[in-house]
């Protein structure tokens, strides 16, 4: 299993202490500096996903531009 990138551990981190503090008898400007800074680390973590050039990135096969809607054993709604 490849590694992920640290950005993913710090912010899942973040969210997990947020959660936790929120549960706790803490001054209110703890938990208002976690919120504050969840955009911050929202947008730090989609940069590093995005960045991250482990995974092989490869084109769809031809026919496969449509997902799934190519399968013949999938039932189609229309």
């Amino acid at each position: 299993m490849r590694r992920l990138p640290i950005a993913v551990h710090i912010v899942t981190g973040a969210l997990l202490l947020n959660m936790w503090v929120s549960g706790l008898n803490v001054p209110d400007r703890i938990p208002l500096l976690l919120f504050t800074a969840s955009p911050i680390l929202m947008v730090w973590l989609v940069w590093a996903v995005l960045r991250d050039r482990t995974m092989v990135m490869r084109d769809l096969p031809e026919g496969a531009a449509w997902g799934y809607q190519d399968r013949v054993d999938l039932p189609r709604k229309e």
